[in-house]
């Protein structure tokens, strides 16, 4: 009985994520596919893709600037594999488009993010990366144990009054990797895999230093029980503790589709959002 349910409302789910998509458009609109990444020219990427890129994490999808600043049109998934899971990710429906987005434009893409839930994608969940400068720490577990001493400060400092008893973690590897937590047992223990890498050359958006330990990441972000905490949603509870955290920290948000105020997909870097609309 209890599966029964369980299928029933994943059938109604998925019917209204069809109806839905299909109300996105008007009869005038053009369809058209979002390119992978791959396909792309990295100067035309947004600065969103490239920091997400620099995550490791992949499945997003830009918006063509000429697509994002044009009339109502339909994304749809494009060729190799993409699925409407991929193009909502990248096109979540603007509550308030970026600089240069049409609001027609911004509706006409406005799919949003609809999961069915269970998927262990790392671009479907929050996400918080840090790259250490190496002037900063002379090891990997230097840069760990300095990544999980600033988050902890930021979220006394975001949210002094009400927060969530627990406790962050860091990581080699992103919320939802399968490699995250070497084992069942440490993921009982809320161990995750440690961060062991050598200093690199840092990406092109971080300038405090050349060589940086990462990315480090945040597991066991409680952005959302924060949140409610302080009368706030999730990406405002983000955004609030970016302040609060050096600029080689960046947050990567998927988006989410709702009745109203939809959340596009951004990264999030000192209380500002990068979406990902290409160049």
């Amino acid at each position: 009985m209890k599966n029964r349910s369980i299928t029933i409302r994943t059938g109604l789910l998925a019917a209204a994520i069809a109806l839905l998509v299909g109300c996105s458009s008007s009869p005038k609109a053009t369809s058209v596919q979002l390119p992978d990444p791959q396909n792309v020219p990295k100067e035309k990427w947004s600065d969103a893709m490239h920091v997400l890129t620099a995550m490791n994490i992949s499945g997003q999808r830009d918006v063509p600037l000429e697509l994002a600043t044009s009339g109502p049109t339909t994304a749809t998934p494009g060729t190799g594999g993409s699925s409407v899971g991929d193009v909502a990710i990248a096109a979540g429906g603007y509550a308030s488009p970026p600089s240069g987005v049409s609001s027609n434009a911004a509706l006409g893409l406005g799919i949003g993010l609809f999961l069915l839930g269970g998927s262990s994608d790392p671009a479907r969940t929050y996400q918080t990366a840090a790259w250490v400068p190496s002037t900063l720490a002379s090891s990997p577990e230097e840069a760990s144990a300095l990544v999980l001493k600033l988050v902890e400060e930021a979220r006394v400092k975001a949210f002094p009054s009400e927060r969530s008893k627990l406790s962050p973690r860091v990581g080699q590897y992103p919320s939802n990797h399968g490699k995250a937590y070497g084992s069942p047992a440490a993921l009982l223990k809320e161990t995750p895999t440690p961060f062991t890498e050598a200093a690199i050359p840092a990406p092109s958006f971080i300038t405090a230093a050349n060589q940086v330990y990462g990315p480090i990441f945040v597991l066991n972000g409680q952005y959302t029980i924060d949140g409610m905490k302080n009368d706030m949603t999730t990406v405002e509870a983000m955004t609030q503790m970016s302040k609060f955290l050096p600029d080689w920290f960046y947050m990567y948000h998927p988006g989410q589709k709702l009745r109203k105020n939809s959340v596009p997909a951004r990264i999030i870097n000192k209380g500002q959002s990068l979406y990902f609309v290409g160049k």
